[in-house]
């Protein structure tokens, strides 16, 4: 059975260069994409798209904010146990905490080179395959301080 992403970014741009690395990594991977907490949950619960393996969630966001939508995904029996990683343009040390507190996986800071987001979501393919959720964060933050990842 083919692995799911689900990405949930307001940039178009963002989505879509997301949706290509990925693609370029394993073809075979299904990523569903929204643009704000909102959409995401609607479709999630309509069941217009599958429960994903892991979520990839940017933090600001109209209609529904990546917190807002973390805490509601968190509440939800069925879904509180999909890994979520923040993926944001900040690297602010209080949203990092935030992020963790709310039960967010890992915090990563957006990388700016298409070959380092290859290198991250290579990273996380492979640990979603193996459902090894625990590595990801080490071994991105492994990849150095210049992703903006949060510190071990």
């Amino acid at each position: 059975m083919s692995k799911r992403f689900l990405v949930i970014d307001d940039d178009s741009d963002d989505r879509e260069l997301f949706s290509e690395a990925l693609a370029s990594i394993d073809p075979d991977i299904v990523c569903d994409q929204a643009t704000d907490g909102s959409e995401a949950l609607k479709r999630l619960i309509g069941q217009d798209i599958a429960k994903p393996d892991i979520v990839f969630l940017d933090i600001n966001m109209p209609i529904m904010n990546g917190w807002q939508f973390l805490m509601r995904l968190k509440n939800e029996e069925q879904y509180k146990n999909i890994p979520v990683i923040v993926y944001t343009t900040s690297s602010n040390v209080k949203d990092r905490m935030i992020a963790d507190d709310l039960g967010a996986l890992c915090f990563i800071t957006k990388p700016h080179a298409y070959g380092r987001l290859k290198n991250l979501l290579g990273i996380v393919v492979m640990h979603v395959h193996s459902r090894n959720f625990a590595r990801i964060c080490e071994e991105v933050n492994s990849l150095g301080s210049d992703m903006g990842l949060r510190p071990n």
